[in-house]
Order: structure tokens, then C-alpha cells, then sequence
């Protein structure tokens, strides 16, 4: 099992944890990966260096972080051919109340990825999308752990009835192709909503160059 203490940490990792966890502290942005390493307690990792190491997000208690709030939502895109596996990936990108941006980025088709999908395709359908949320994310107990999301505006869980039943559908014909089609097309609809341009398809180790840069 993975676990980084809170001293362990570098700084930019600690202050996005105390942001996002809850504390008031000094504010950096960040990449963050879902689920990276399987055994950890851990749901969220900060990407560090230039070979794509990464850090747990873990509170001074040695409790994993499980919550990033309050944030809102300013972009989203679809990353191509990424890593030696040549994965599709979901980035999603969230601003803090400091005004510093968060990208968290998790493969398109993973269940957290459809759960996260899903909540802002409610908040699409309510017209609430420019509201501060809060992304809830934990593991489950099959043997894969996969990880789970609740995007939830003013304490209350979001989710679009129609996109769930289309994906639960698809994954019940494991029909991958199809999965992917409903992501992709939420994406694009999300995305022209929050900036005005439909989504583009970024390069995530350019994101991660950037960010680097940028502390």
C-alpha cells in the first residue's frame, strides 16, 4: 500500500491538498491522476516531475483526500494516444475560488470519468454548470478497485438520468465503442458550453509541461 505523509510532500502538493481538503493555505496549480496505483487508499495524485511520477493527496492524518471543493468547471478535453499504452484520456479542468486551475485527468472511459460526465451533463440540462461543486471521489470493492465520482452543486448529488441509462446500457452489451461515443459527445457539448469552442483534442504531457512550469 502507497501512502505520502503530508510532510513528505513538496509544497505545491501540500497547499492543493489543503485547498482542496478543507484548510486555507497558499495555492498552486496542479495536474491530478485518479486511481493511479490500484493498492493505495489514495484516490487523487499529483503529478511531479518530468518522468510522470506522482504523490498521493493525503491529509496530515494520514487519510487520503476524497473531496476537491469548492471549485467550478472551465474546460474539458479529450487527450489521444497517451503513455505506452496509447490511452485516451478525459482532462477535466476546474478553477479554485483563488482563481488557480486544477486538471484532473483520468482515462475516458473509466467509471469515474462517466460518473464525473454524468453529473455535469446535469448540470448542463439545469443550466447550473457555471456553480461551484464539489467532486467526491472513492474506491470500490471489486477486485479492480475501480474508482467512483459524485459531483454534487449545494450539497446535492447531479447526475443526468439520460446518460446514465444510455452507459449503463452500452456497458451491459460491453459495447467499448459506444461508451466512448456518449463520452465524447458529452464532452463536446460541455466543452462549447463553457468556452464558446467545440472540445480539442490535447496532448496531456503538454498540460503537465505547463503546469510544471508555471510553479
Amino acid at each position: 500500500m502507497t501512502i505520502v505523509s503530508t510532510a513528505n510532500m513538496t509544497d505545491a502538493t501540500a497547499a492543493i491538498v489543503a485547498e482542496v481538503g478543507g484548510s486555507s493555505s497558499n495555492q498552486v496549480d496542479i495536474m491530478i491522476g485518479i486511481g493511479l496505483v490500484k493498492d493505495s487508499e489514495a484516490v487523487f495524485f499529483q503529478y511531479v516531475g518530468e518522468d510522470g511520477n506522482s504523490q498521493a493527496l493525503m491529509r496530515d492524518n494520514g487519510k487520503p483526500v476524497t473531496r476537491i471543493a469548492p471549485v467550478r468547471v472551465t474546460g474539458l478535453s479529450v487527450a489521444e494516444d497517451i503513455g505506452e499504452f496509447k490511452s485516451t484520456k478525459l482532462n477535466l479542468f476546474v478553477e479554485t475560488q483563488s482563481g488557480r486551475t486544477v486538471m484532473l485527468t483520468s482515462g475516458l472511459q473509466t467509471i469515474w470519468s462517466q460518473c464525473v460526465l454524468t453529473g455535469l451533463m446535469g448540470m448542463f440540462a439545469n443550466g447550473t454548470l457555471d456553480s461551484l461543486i464539489a467532486i467526491d471521489t472513492w474506491k470500490g470493492n471489486s477486485k479492480m478497485k475501480p474508482c467512483f465520482a459524485a459531483i454534487r452543486n449545494n450539497g446535492v448529488k447531479q447526475t443526468s438520468d439520460s446518460m446514465y441509462e444510455d452507459l449503463a446500457e452500452a456497458r451491459g452489451n460491453r459495447d467499448k465503442a459506444r461508451v466512448e461515443a456518449i463520452m465524447r459527445d458529452a464532452v463536446a457539448v460541455l466543452s462549447e458550453t463553457l468556452t464558446g469552442v467545440p472540445a480539442d483534442v490535447i496532448d496531456v504531457t503538454e498540460e503537465r509541461a505547463q503546469v510544471e512550469n508555471d510553479f
